[in-house]
């Protein structure tokens, strides 16, 4: 025969507290719909975290400061920013990105060997965002840009951010249980 006592009723009002948060957890985690190392999924495309890893390395190499968020925004807006600039007679091609990944990193004198998709994207991008100031009217061409890019189905994972407005990501939250080492701890 079981009896319930107090001690009993709390250790399982625990358990299923715990076994609650690891499934919120699971939750939170998994919001790149069970998409294994997505950063972002955009239209059913995925973006890794990988992709935004080498961008970011070989952006520093180069000397360039873009931070995780501004990457992976980059990387989501990207297809539609040069699409856009292709629909506005301006198009911008694989070789053009490659061409200002040799520009910068000859006057950096670093060579960071295979400049990898995810930073010829961030070069395409940087040039079609360049034509297009120079193709018009940049109020008009904006709004039509940001209309495209409001449009766009986007799932970030938190881990990376959250989507702002016109497919931006914003840095990811604070999280109080991780803990930042001091450069100056021992």
């Amino acid at each position: 025969m079981h009896t319930s006592t107090p001690t009993n009723r709390m250790t399982r009002a625990r358990a299923v507290l715990l076994a609650g948060g690891a499934v919120l957890a699971a939750a939170t985690l998994g919001a790149c719909s069970g998409t294994p190392g997505a950063a972002a999924v955009v239209d059913g495309h995925v973006i890794t975290a990988q992709e935004v890893r080498s961008a970011t390395d070989q952006l520093t190499e180069l000397g360039q400061q873009f931070d995780v968020p501004t990457v992976l925004s980059i990387l989501i807006q990207e297809p539609t920013m040069t699409r856009f600039a292709a629909d506005e007679g301006v198009a911008v091609s694989d070789e053009d990105a490659a061409g200002l990944l040799d520009q910068v990193s000859q006057s950096v004198g670093i060579d960071v060997g295979e400049y990898s998709d995810a930073t010829l994207a961030i070069a395409r991008y940087s040039l079609a965002s360049g034509n297009l100031q120079d193709a018009g009217d940049l109020e008009a061409l904006g709004q039509q840009v940001a209309e495209r890019l409001d449009a766009l189905d986007v799932e970030v994972n938190p881990r990376f951010g959250t989507l702002g407005e016109s497919a931006a990501v914003e840095g990811a939250s604070a999280r109080p249980w991780i803990v930042t080492p001091r450069a100056d701890a021992p």
